[in-house]
């Protein structure tokens, strides 16, 4: 049987092939069912094992797990749309996306909870260029994909912001793009 994916480059760690074809096999099966066993925020926060020798290259899993979370955000935004309405799903989701733009708005190194003094957290100038991009993307000034805030890599400093919290603002910033394309 061919492998769905390239492999690893020799050298280079990859994706267990094994764990990343078993998740695909569950995400196909609650796909095509109208079971609600897995969403697209369960795939966003898919995490793969990596291995030495013999991988799944990690960019071309990422960017097929990343085509899936779109779909299922797809079904996940019709299925709401059928169950309540396009007007009340949309008002939820601006009323997410306000919160979204009321966090990133405010002052500089003042976004997000700290890390303790002498622990690591997210570079605080990273974070807000980023939170920066997003507002102006909710104010409708700027345009801003998907990808860029997925791929998005932050420094780390002694006492930046907590890692928790920045990344619960970016997978709610991905769901509420996703929701609205």
């Amino acid at each position: 049987m061919d492998s769905p994916f390239a492999r690893a480059p020799k050298g280079m760690s990859g994706y267990d092939p094994g764990v990343v074809d078993e998740f695909l096999e569950r995400a196909k099966n609650a796909f095509e069912s109208d079971d609600a066993e897995l969403s697209s925020s369960d795939i966003r926060a898919k995490v793969f094992p990596l291995i030495s020798k013999d991988g799944y290259s990690t960019k071309a899993v990422d960017e097929a797990l990343w085509r899936l979370e779109e779909a299922f955000a797809d079904k996940e935004r019709l299925a709401e749309t059928e169950v309540h309405g396009e007007e009340e799903y949309f008002s939820s989701v601006r009323e997410r996306a306000q919160e979204i733009l009321d966090r990133a708005s405010r002052p500089a190194k003042q976004k997000f909870r700290r890390s303790g003094k002498l622990q690591p957290g997210y570079h605080l100038g990273d974070v807000d260029v980023l939170c920066g991009n997003i507002a102006r993307y909710f104010q409708q000034e700027e345009s801003l994909s998907v990808a860029a805030v997925r791929k998005q890599a932050f420094r780390t400093q002694l006492g930046g912001y907590d890692e928790k919290q920045v990344d619960v603002l970016l997978d709610d910033t991905i769901s509420v793009m996703l929701a609205v394309r």
